[in-house]
């Protein structure tokens, strides 16, 4: 567990969680065997690469990009969101690895994808909190939008695979 967060932390996390969904997506998307879900994936894919390069465009990495909260409330604050990412986020990073491997399966690859985006949603909205400056606030205010609409979309795709996978039965 990370002791404490600071802003380079946030930043770190942020882009691990980025290039991690970038991989994932883009080899989800060539596995896909239907047109909508390689659809899905492929915009997944776009949309973490655009991610990557907002990040590093806002400059996030430097204290002087994100801002911060007193001793006493970081302290706090990032007790709270290190056990978000340990329990979370990395967790279901790590099991991106190991889906990405195995024979594709689109239900499981989507499951999977929801819960990072929903990991991501919480993890930058706590991130949000933590930061004053407006910058860095505008910046991951977007990235929470993206990835609410990412849980959207997936969850959309989702329903309508087990939808045909019932008509089947």
């Amino acid at each position: 567990m990370i002791e404490y967060l600071n802003e380079d932390e946030v930043y770190r996390v942020g882009m691990c969680i980025e290039e991690a969904g970038l991989d994932f997506y883009t080899k989800m998307a060539e596995k896909a065997d239907d047109a909508a879900t390689k659809r899905v994936f492929r915009r997944l894919a776009r949309d973490e690469k655009q991610h990557l390069a907002f990040f590093e465009s806002m400059d996030l990495k430097t204290a002087g990009g994100m801002g911060s909260r007193p001793a006493e409330q970081d302290a706090e604050l990032s007790r709270y969101v290190c056990s978000i990412v340990d329990g979370g986020i990395f967790r279901s990073v790590a099991s991106m690895d190991v889906v990405a491997r195995a024979k594709f399966n689109a239900e499981k690859a989507l499951e999977l994808a929801l819960q990072v985006e929903k990991d991501a949603v919480l993890y930058y909205t706590e991130a949000y909190m933590a930061n004053k400056k407006k910058r860095a606030r505008e910046a991951l205010s977007r990235l929470i939008d993206e990835e609410k609409g990412h849980v959207v979309e997936i969850q959309k795709r989702l329903d309508n695979l087990r939808k045909k996978k019932a008509k089947k039965k």
